[in-house]
């Protein structure tokens, strides 16, 4: 293939197809370590990402999905009163493939609803690639949430391995909110030092890490990219690109697709390694001289 084919804004199949000659120039690597080759980046490109959303009504939700992935929700199926089902919802459909966002019922009804979802919970958390927990800005009664994530939701995290981040929104309305600057939509002295008191309290109260707390303005843009950086660098090697795909583009920064395209480039790694039985050190010099040249053409 003729490197002056390959455009800034050519497709990810057209940067794949690139990709894989360069692999067979290099490496030579026979059809059949090819195809399983193909299939593996294949499966890392076109991932549908299983995102799970917990958070109380009035959290804004659906306003933090919009605004992340650019488009209305779109339900695919309607949560039933009785059951108490997750409402699956499926957004920006690039290229066919999508993300899968499940709207998780939240809990403090009653001990007997609680304890439906403690079972729901156990059998829908391992399937998520991702779990962002929605708190109001200005929402102070946190007992139920810290109860929920206690008891049920953290062991089975731990279980799992699943990466958690807490969005903290609606962060305009942390006070004084007279503060916010709505030209910039940015908080305002005393506000954005209440905002960061926000996130330190809320790793307090549950125990979490401060680098997985964000705080965002779903409905003024404010904090989302620092979001997306954020879920980007705590999610799997194979699963970055599948979640930055889908993203709203302004919303990715060059640090974030940088880090989906790494992820990508490693997991290809990885799968080398194993297909062709090779980890030596002239395997690895090859393929730092295949990436030196491919990310120094086109990106994914």
């Amino acid at each position: 293939m003729n490197d002056s084919t390959i455009q800034p804004d050519a497709s990810a199949r057209a940067r794949i197809d690139y990709l894989f000659e360069l692999l067979r120039q290099d490496l030579c690597i026979n059809a059949a370590q090819r195809n399983t080759l193909r299939e593996r980046v294949d499966g890392v490109i076109n991932y549908h990402a299983q995102v799970g959303i917990l958070g109380k009504t009035g959290s804004g939700k659906s306003t933090l999905c919009n605004a992340l992935f650019g488009q209305d929700v779109a339900p695919v199926s309607d949560i039933d009163a009785c059951t108490r089902q997750p409402q699956e919802i499926t957004l920006a459909l690039k290229n066919g493939k999508g993300i899968s966002l499940i709207d998780v019922p939240g809990v403090g009804e009653n001990e007997t609803r609680d304890a439906e979802y403690a079972t729901l919970y156990r059998n829908l958390l391992p399937k998520l690639d991702l779990l962002l927990w929605v708190i109001k800005g200005d929402d102070r009664a946190l007992s139920v949430d810290l109860r929920f994530f206690t008891q049920i939701v953290h062991p089975q995290i731990m279980a799992t391995d699943l990466p958690v981040i807490f969005v903290i929104n609606q962060a305009d309305k942390i006070e004084p909110s007279t503060e916010w600057d709505w030209k910039r939509c940015v908080p305002g002295p005393e506000q954005g030092r209440n905002i960061e008191r926000k996130l330190a309290s809320i790793s307090h109260a549950f125990a979490f890490p401060l680098s997985r707390i964000c705080a965002v303005s779903a409905g003024q843009n404010y904090g989302l990219i620092a979001l997306v950086e954020n879920i980007v660098r705590h999610l799997p090697n194979e699963k970055k690109w599948g979640f930055t795909r889908e993203t709203k583009e302004e919303n990715v920064s060059d640090k974030a697709r940088e880090e989906s395209e790494k992820g990508v480039w490693e997991t290809i790694k990885a799968a080398l390694a194993e297909i062709v039985n090779d980890g030596t050190e002239w395997l690895a010099a090859k393929l730092a001289l295949i990436a030196k040249r491919f990310f120094g053409e086109v990106r994914f």
